[in-house]
């Protein structure tokens, strides 16, 4: 059967030429718009490492706050039934990229520092007491345990928590708490736990992290306080009772509380501010454009090259073809002209790769803002995975828009008398 097919199509060379030529522009065109998408898709679906959901920003006037402001609100906190937790954070930690900065870390050794094996590392400050607990709020896990991780009621300024990612950088193990790891000061730090890597920005991979512990008392300008709530409260109830009962207590003077802002809502206002939002919308419109003009290019000349085959499908019905039989053999032919055009386009987009490399949707991005260094252990870095996962995505969808152009006039000319197929 397969030899018939591949006679009836070479024998309509000439009529299929324009369909060939529409089919490679087509698959270049959808490959091309499915890419950046697949990037967002991978990197939108890591997994975070923490729960974001139920926790909630105080929003102070940033000009006045006040350490002893911040201390009392962390002591209030601690009395009122629907929190859980919380924590004093500098700057909004995750959601601005001005609460961390890079370093480079290094194991302790007394070899010079042009043999030191430096590791670079993104680092945050977090304040440390027995009321500030941060991974507990964020609900951080422990790679030890697989729990919450636990946080230190006084880790003093030498106390330092890694990543997952920072652990294995720098020791090629996660079991290293206790160990001691340095900054290019020199200054020694004694690791209290490893937590799993984080995904600090919606779009982001994971990266080396390492948290430096600070006293609360080390009070800096931009300071801020992060609680949870506990699972069973309402969070729209807790926002009335907030508003109404817990900002004018605590609104005198200079200090001054503007409201609540859900941990959500500080990501999805970073992500808008840098148009990360509007990117992702971009590529999945483009990428919904493609599918578009794709179906109805290749839909539309598989339905033409289908009913114009109405006399053939009449002559085959007449010499005893089943109606299944002949859908078949329409549907193969379609998959064999899509097969073979795909198979001529992938040089034309290998090249393109070659020479552009794979779409960045945020390549345009600050690289203070992401990470801009692809880790090769996620299969939408890798140059192999990454190419063949978009291609076969893309050839489904052509392929799939193709048969069921073939298939549904085939049905219904089958459907017909032999002879009214003849006679028209």
């Amino acid at each position: 059967m397969i030899t018939k097919i591949i006679h009836q199509i070479w024998n309509e060379r000439k009529q299929n030429a324009w369909l060939f030529l529409e089919l490679i522009f087509a698959s270049i065109f959808l490959w091309l718009a499915i890419d950046p998408l697949f990037t967002l898709v991978c990197r939108g679906n890591l997994p975070k490492g923490y729960t974001p959901e139920k926790v909630y920003r105080v929003k102070c006037d940033a000009y006045n706050t006040k350490k002893d402001f911040l201390n009392q609100l962390a002591d209030a906190f601690d009395n009122i039934p629907e929190i859980e937790c919380s924590f004093i954070a500098q700057c909004e930690l995750q959601p601005n990229p001005g609460g961390y900065s890079s370093s480079m870390l290094a194991i302790p050794d007394d070899r010079p520092d042009s043999l030191i094996d430096w590791k670079v590392a993104r680092f945050y400050n977090i304040r440390t007491n027995e009321k500030s607990r941060f991974f507990e709020t964020i609900r951080a896990i422990d790679v030890k345990t697989g729990k919450v991780l636990q946080q230190a009621d006084y880790a003093g300024s030498d106390g330092a928590y890694l990543s997952r990612r920072q652990a294995m950088s720098l020791f090629g193990t996660t079991d290293v708490v206790g160990k001691k790891i340095m900054n290019v000061d020199h200054k020694s730090f004694t690791i209290l736990g490893v937590f799993e890597d984080l995904q600090l920005l919606n779009y982001d991979e994971y990266t080396p992290i390492v948290l430096f512990c600070n006293n609360v008392d080390n009070f800096t300008f931009g300071e801020e306080i992060y609680f949870r709530l506990k699972d069973s409260v309402d969070e729209d109830e807790f926002k009335k009772k907030f508003e109404s009962e817990i900002m004018p207590k605590y609104n005198h003077g200079i200090n001054h509380i503007m409201g609540l802002q859900s941990y959500m809502e500080c990501i999805d206002k970073h992500d808008k501010q840098y148009n990360i939002t509007n990117k992702y919308r971009l590529y999945a419109g483009l990428a919904g454009f493609a599918l578009f003009c794709a179906f109805m290019g290749v839909f539309s000349a598989f339905w033409i090259r289908t009913n114009n085959r109405r006399r053939d499908i009449g002559i085959m019905r007449s010499v005893g073809a089943t109606k299944r039989r002949v859908c078949m053999q329409l549907v193969a032919e379609a998959v064999i002209l899509v097969t073979v055009a795909f198979v001529v386009s992938m040089p034309l987009i290998a090249h393109y790769i070659t020479v552009e490399g794979f779409a960045e949707p945020l390549a345009k991005v600050p690289t203070w803002i992401h990470n801009d260094t692809p880790d090769q252990s996620y299969l939408h870095n890798r140059v192999v995975p990454h190419f063949a996962i978009v291609t076969a995505i893309a050839y489904i969808c052509i392929s799939a828009i193709a048969i069921v152009g073939a298939l549904l006039p085939a049905i219904r000319i089958t459907r017909s008398l032999p002879a009214d197929a003849l006679r028209e």
